[in-house]
Formats: C-alpha cells, sequence, structure tokens
C-alpha cells in the first residue's frame, strides 16, 4: 500500500493530531480545523509527524510549500537520494551549487546532475530588493538551490507533486528557511473537511474522531553510502590531477554547470579549468564571471 493510501487509512488519527494542534493556539497561520488537517495529511505522506508538519508546511496558492530545512531533511532521510554542496564557501552569497546523487554499484553513489541558483538569477526575478535577500543571501541561493533539485533528482520523496519553499510563492521567510508567519496567505476557511472515497470516488465527511492517539510514520533507517570522489580516471580526475580542483566532485560540477567549448578530453577540461581558475582567484570574479571568460577563451594576464 502507498504512503498516501495509508494516510486516508489513519485519517482518524491524524484528524485528532490536527485538531488538538490547531486549538493549542500556538500555530498563528492555522484559523481552522480544516486548514490544520490539510497541513498535517500533507506532512504525513511525506512522512511527517504531526507538529513538524504544522511547523514546516504552509499550503499557499493551493501548493504545499517546505522549508528548506525540511526538504533538506527528506532528502537527507531518504535513502534513495543525497546531494552535497560544492560552491566554494567564499562565493556561497553569489551562488550556490548542488551536485545530486543516487546509489550506484558496490554501495556507493554516482552523480546524477547538478542543480543551483545564482543571485544572477535573483537580480532577474526581482528578488534581491527584498530584506531576506540582504540579509542572508547565501541561506535564500540555498533554498531556491535544493527545491530546484529536489524537483528535478528527488521527485520519489514528494509522490511527483511540485515542491517549492515558502520564498518562491511569495511569502517572507526567515535565515533558517522557516515561513513567516504574517506573510502566508491564508486561503482555506472551513471547519470542517471533506476527502475523497478512495473506493468509489464519492465524497465523504469524516465524522468526529475517536480512538487512540496517533502513531508516528518511521522514516526510512538503512544507512546510506559514503559519497567518494570519482576515481575512473575520467577528465574530473585529470582536472584534480593538475592541482585545479578539490575532488573530482568539484571539477564535475564546476565543468557541467559552467563549461560551453567542450571537456571531453583531458587536455581541453584542464585548459578550460586553468583559464577559469585564473580569472576567478587572480582577478576576483564570481564563478559566473570567471566561466563567462574562460568561454571566450581569454586568458587571465
Amino acid at each position: 500500500m502507498s504512503n498516501a493510501l495509508t494516510v486516508y487509512d489513519q485519517f482518524d488519527q491524524l484528524q485528532r493530531a490536527a485538531i488538538a494542534l490547531q486549538e493549542s493556539g500556538y500555530f498563528r497561520d492555522v484559523t481552522s480545523k480544516a486548514q490544520a488537517i490539510v497541513k498535517v495529511m500533507a506532512g504525513a505522506e511525506l512522512g511527517l509527524p504531526p507538529f513538524a508538519s504544522m511547523t514546516g508546511i504552509h499550503i499557499i496558492q493551493g501548493k504545499p510549500v517546505l522549508g528548506a530545512n525540511v526538504i533538506a531533511t527528506l532528502v537527507k532521510n531518504d535513502p534513495r537520494y543525497d546531494y552535497k554542496v560544492t560552491t566554494d564557501p567564499a562565493d556561497q552569497n553569489t551562488e550556490m551549487l548542488l551536485e545530486w546523487f543516487e546509489p550506484g554499484p558496490m554501495k556507493t553513489w554516482q552523480s546524477v546532475g547538478v542543480a543551483g541558483y545564482t543571485m544572477d538569477e535573483a537580480k532577474a526575478a526581482g528578488l534581491t530588493g527584498k530584506d531576506n535577500w540582504k540579509k542572508y543571501p547565501s541561506d535564500m541561493l540555498f533554498a531556491r538551490a535544493i527545491s530546484r533539485g529536489a524537483r528535478r533528482f528527488a521527485p520519489g520523496i514528494f509522490g511527483g507533486s511540485p515542491i517549492y519553499t515558502p520564498d518562491e510563492l511569495g511569502a517572507d521567510v526567515d535565515e533558517d528557511g522557516n515561513t513567516i508567519v504574517d506573510s502566508v496567505m491564508v486561503e482555506v476557511t472551513t471547519d470542517s473537511i471533506t476527502v475523497a472515497n478512495l473506493d468509489d470516488a464519492t465524497a465523504v465527511t469524516e465524522p468526529e474522531p475517536t480512538g487512540p492517539s496517533p502513531t508516528l510514520m518511521p522514516l526510512p533507517t538503512e544507512p546510506k553510502p559514503e559519497i567518494l570522489p570519482s576515481s575512473n580516471g575520467d577528465v574530473f580526475d585529470a582536472v584534480v590531477a593538475a592541482g585545479l580542483s578539490v575532488n573530482a566532485h568539484g571539477a564535475r560540477a564546476v565543468l557541467q554547470n559552467y563549461c560551453r567549448t567542450g571537456y571531453d578530453t583531458d587536455e581541453k577540461a584542464i585548459a578550460w579549468m586553468r583559464k577559469y581558475r585564473g580569472w576567478k582567484e587572480g582577478h576576483d570574479l564570481t564563478t559566473t564571471e570567471a566561466a563567462a571568460k574562460a568561454n571566450l577563451g581569454e586568458s587571465p594576464k
């Protein structure tokens, strides 16, 4: 049985927990029982317990919205996916790149792609004027990068539903990626909730709950394999051997995301990376600016 169907089997228990949390008065963005139930059910489908669902999930414009820390936790707790920040710490106020992995042979990880977000993209989207982007640029870039990567490379966690961070749908967040409650648009106002009957697709209104307290659905416990650098003699290892990158993952992330002139041979990869590193470190350019110079074939003076 899928996790979504299990949630509906546990509807009475989840509803009881949601109502108790809503009536506590601690969650100002939840003004009705229906809103609380929707949040708790949405979280349960992802494997989150009721309290975490109430604090970490919001429904904005009819879409489930998760804080960046919640998305990162779900990815790290799922044995099918993992990610690693590949951007140099010194550059994380201007861009954030995350390399994504899936389990490969011999219980090691294999890279499936890179997803990131840059301050140039934020400027183009009109985001950099917001107070949170001025105060916490690296955190905001990470939030955008983790949600973009989760949609592209870890869809199984979310059952195929598109997942967004609060900032992507117009809500303000703090430096920890938590939604600032006053910025959330409250849309549901009824005190009861109607769900679809899974057997005959007719609408039924669930009765008031009775019975034992809810139990929490366990998260996967299988340990993840260690993320190891590539060692198969490819161009990324050649870049590392030339002293142009700390490890093969970092070389792969930069070349795949920024090199536009080709890196199918060791010589091409090393030549491009030498120009890129020269511009970046010798002329104090951002990664994007340095890569643009390297793509034009310009050597630093």
